[in-house]
């Protein structure tokens, strides 16, 4: 299928999320539908915002918005307006602990994608602050270093995912995302700014190990974030089609129930271990999954669910930098090699919620 872009409205831009059982936000705002990125692995197709409009996207062109993923993307114009208007006129303002009051830019597609939608996102975030809101930017794209100058407040977090620093493999699983090595270097322009930062290293592919863990975190910490969000590839969806279909064969290894959830326990003792090991346990924030319930200890799931985020927003500061480091070597140490999928034990785990 040809790219298909358009624009497209709706009644209200601003909307609770449930991401809060993730530490992540109360509210989200999507500035478009459909994400040009097309990441193999993408849930967001699966799921009812796309699976319910499947015959409004068809009538735009899109015949198979689940496994044409990628190929369209449709903006949302005209929603800093009415986020104007919507914030003007709100009296109250859902905060829970975990959510803490946050809004998120975006949850079902990339606010920096392009230019386009980097501009709908700078005059969001403006309304945003001009109302004293919380902002949590998610992006894999360095745009946002276009945006240093409103982003540089207390009241905003950037974050980007970065699962691995190995350009040729995210190539295969990110097609059409910036590259690894390219967020690296926005995140230490970032930093250098004095932007309030943190990391998603999600969702790592089965073939990362305890060393590949301890390498990235070594280089992430470069940046110093706030929280190091983690969570593994989940292919039990349309996104495990999508997966195969990009040749990435290492799926096969965790497209059913147990074997996920064996790759998923050994990859968060490797991380937990790799984050021990570097210093930096405390600022690591695991994506659990409910339905690894039977596999690993209540307390290890309940401990993370709805689990607030070590990140200060009341007391947060940070001054701008001036560092030299030779971002092309510490990007080149990560290891490259992909190695056969890592075999857990087989049956309950116990995980010890810290």
């Amino acid at each position: 299928m040809d790219t298909v872009r358009g624009t497209e409205t709706i009644a209200s831009p601003l909307q609770e999320s449930a991401l809060r059982k993730k530490g992540l936000c109360d509210y989200v705002i999507n500035v478009a539908s459909g994400c040009l990125h097309g990441c193999t692995f993408c849930y967001v197709p699966s799921t009812p915002v796309i699976r319910t409009r499947q015959a409004q996207l068809a009538k735009k062109g899109v015949d198979n918005p689940q496994m044409d993923w990628g190929k369209y993307l449709f903006v949302r114009e005209g929603i800093a307006e009415q986020l104007e208007e919507t914030l003007s006129r709100k009296r109250t303002w859902k905060s829970t602990e975990s959510g803490q009051g946050v809004v998120m830019l975006c949850s079902g597609t990339d606010p920096y994608q392009n230019h386009q939608t980097a501009t709908i996102t700078r005059q969001v975030v403006k309304v945003l602050l001009k109302y004293d809101k919380r902002v949590r930017i998610l992006t894999r794209s360095p745009l946002w270093i276009n945006d240093i100058d409103i982003l540089r407040s207390p009241n905003v977090t950037v974050g980007m995912s970065l699962p691995m620093l190995d350009d040729e493999l995210s190539r295969k699983i990110e097609p059409a995302a910036p590259l690894p090595s390219d967020r690296y270097k926005a995140m230490m322009r970032g930093y250098e700014a004095g932007i309030k930062l943190y990391v998603a290293i999600a969702p790592t592919p089965p073939t990362m190990q305890l060393q590949d863990f301890q390498n990235l975190l070594q280089q992430v910490m470069k940046f110093e974030p706030e929280v190091i969000f983690w969570e593994p590839i989940n292919a039990r969806g349309t996104n495990g089609k999508r997966m195969l279909e990009a040749g990435l064969d290492f799926v096969c290894s965790v497209t059913n129930r147990d074997s996920w959830a064996e790759n998923f326990i050994q990859q968060w003792q490797d991380i937990e271990q790799a984050a021990n090991n570097i210093g930096c346990k405390d600022l690591l924030h695991i994506w659990v999954d409910p339905e690894l319930r039977g596999f690993v200890e209540d307390d290890a799931l309940d401990y993370w669910l709805f689990r607030q985020t070590v990140e200060d927003w009341d007391n947060y500061t940070r001054k701008p930098k001036s560092i030299e480091i030779p971002l092309s070597q510490t990007v080149a140490q990560q290891n490259k090699a992909v190695r056969k999928p890592n075999k857990a034990q087989k049956g309950f785990v116990k995980l010890v919620a810290f």
